[in-house]
C-alpha cells in the first residue's frame, strides 16, 4: 500500500542508526527518517554488549583509517566527545569511563531513547519497516526517494545507511549502491575489526588451541598494537587482532610477538646447556601447548640445538609472520571499512560536492575507527556536521 507524500520534505534521512538519528535531532525542520528495521537504533541498541561504547576520552584522526587521513578532523573538532557527554548529562543518562578511556552507557537503550526523543522534538517523522529502493532527481532539483511505501520528494537527502557488517541486524548495501548510481566514487568495502583466518597448514597446527588467549604485540605495516589475542578454530581473533585488521589488506603479512618483553633468542642462549625442550624452558612465560604449536618441528632440546634452530625458535615466538587467508567476514566484523570516497564530500558539512543537498554520514563514508568508541563518535560528529549545514538551507 502506497501513501501520499505529495508535499516535499525539507530533508529525508535514510537510516535510523547512530548518525541518522543524531542528524535528525540536531536541527529543526520538517524531515523524515526511513529505515527497513522495525525499530530505530537496532545496531546501536546491542552495541558494546548492550552498554554502548559511545565514545572515547582520546579522539584524534590517528584513530581512523581512510584514504584521506585528515578528512575526519573538521567534524571531530566541531562535535567532540565532551559535547556528547554534555548531551547525556543534560538528559540524565548515566555513563561510565573505563581506565582505557572508553566511555560506556549503563544501558544502550538509554541512548537510543534519547536520540529518538530528540529527533521527534525536532520535527522528525519516522517511517519504519520501509525499504528504500532507489534515488533519482526531478526537473526541479528535488530528490525522489523510491520506497516500498511510495515515492517521497525532498529538498535534501542524507544517506546514513551504515555499512555491511551485522547482516543479522539488517545491514544493507543500499547506501553504497545508491551513491554509486549517483556517480560517486566508492572505495572498496571490506570487513574490518574482524578476526584473521589462517591458511590451511597453519590452521591445522593451531586449531587445537581454540579458546586460548594471551597478550601479544601485533604488527601490520606501520600499525602496531599490544593486547589480547584469542585462538579460534579458523585462526586468531581478540582485541589485538581486531584492531590490526583495520589496517590489513589482502596479501599483506602480519607479524605477532607472542612473548612481548622477552628476547627469546637471548633467553634460549642463556639456557643452552639445558636438556629441556624450548617449550618446557619457556613454560613460565608461554603455555607449552601454544609454544609447541608455534614451533612445530622446531621444539628441540636446548642442549642439542644448533644456532640456526635457536634463531628459528626466536623467530617463531618473537616475530611469527604469516599472510592471513582472509578475515572472519561480514557476520563477525564490527564495522565496514571503505565506502564513499572522501574526495566526494565537504569535510566540514559532509555535503556531496557534485550533488548539492545530498549528505553522506557515518559508516557509509570511507572513515573507519578503531575499536573503542571511535566509530560511534564519528557517527555523532558526522551526523551533527550535516545537521548544522542543513539548518542553513531553507
Amino acid at each position: 500500500m502506497t501513501e501520499d507524500f505529495s508535499t516535499p520534505y525539507h530533508t529525508v534521512i535514510i537510516g535510523a542508526g547512530a548518525s541518522g538519528l543524531m542528524c535528525a535531532g540536531s536541527f529543526n525542520a520538517r524531515k523524515l527518517i526511513i529505515d527497513h528495521n522495525p525499530r530505530p537504533g537496532a545496531k546501536l541498541a546491542v552495541s558494546g554488549g548492550g552498554k554502548c561504547n559511545f565514545s572515547n576520552l582520546n579522539i584524534s584522526a590517528a584513530h581512523y583509517a581512510s584514504q584521506n587521513k585528515h578528512f575526519c578532523k573538521n567534524a571531530l573538532a566541531a562535535y567532540k566527545n565532551t559535547d556528547f557527554l554534555k548531551l547525556l548529562d543534560e538528559n540524565r543518562v548515566p555513563w561510565q569511563q573505563l581506565p582505557s578511556g572508553q566511555l560506556f552507557a549503563q544501558n544502550a537503550q538509554d541512548i537510543v531513547r534519547l536520540l529518538n526523543r530528540r529527533a521527534q522534538q525536532a520535527n522528525t517523522e519516522f517511517k519504519l519497516n520501509t525499504q528504500a529502493l532507489g534515488i533519482k532527481k526531478d526537473g526541479q532539483g528535488l530528490y525522489i526517494v523510491q520506497t516500498s511505501r511510495g515515492n517521497i520528494k525532498t529538498q535534501n537527502l542524507v544517506l546514513a545507511c551504515g555499512g555491511l557488517s551485522f547482516p543479522a541486524l539488517g545491514a544493507s548495501p543500499f547506501g553504497v549502491q545508491a551513491a554509486r548510481a549517483l556517480g560517486l566514487n566508492i572505495i572498496e568495502q571490506s570487513p574490518a575489526l574482524a578476526g584473521f583466518t589462517f591458511p590451511r597448514e597453519l590452521k591445522q597446527r593451531t586449531a587445537p588451541l581454540a579458546g586460548n588467549s594471551l597478550p601479544v604485540q601485533i604488527h601490520c605495516g606501520k600499525f602496531s598494537y599490544t593486547g589480547p589475542l584469542l585462538f579460534t578454530h579458523e585462526g586468531i581473533s581478540g582485541p589485538a587482532v581486531l584492531q590490526t585488521s583495520l589496517f590489513w589488506n589482502e596479501g599483506k603479512s602480519v607479524t605477532v610477538n607472542f612473548l612481548p618483553g622477552t628476547d627469546v633468542l637471548a633467553f634460549l642462549r642463556e639456557h643452552k646447556n639445558s636438556a629441556k625442550h624450548f617449550s618446557a624452558l619457556l613454560a613460565e612465560k608461554l603455555a607449552p601447548k601454544i609454544a609447541k604449536a608455534l614451533l612445530a618441528g622446531g621444539d628441540v632440546s636446548a642442549s642439542n640445538a644448533t644456532t640456526a634452530q635457536l634463531m628459528q625458535a626466536a623467530q617463531c615466538l618473537n616475530r611469527f609472520t604469516f599472510v592471513p587467508q582472509g578475515t572472519s567476514g561480514w557476520t563477525k566484523a564490527e564495522v565496514t571499512r571503505g565506502g564513499v570516497d572522501t574526495k566526494e564530500l565537504n569535510p566540514s558539512t559532509l555535503q556531496c560536492r557534485r550533488h548539492p543537498g545530498l549528505f553522506i554520514t557515518g559508516e557509509l563514508v570511507d572513515v573507519t575507527g578503531l575499536m573503542g568508541g571511535y566509530n560511534l563518535q564519528w557517527a555523532w560528529s558526522s551526523g551533527w556536521a550535516a545537521a548544522k549545514a542543513l539548518e542553513q538551507i531553507f
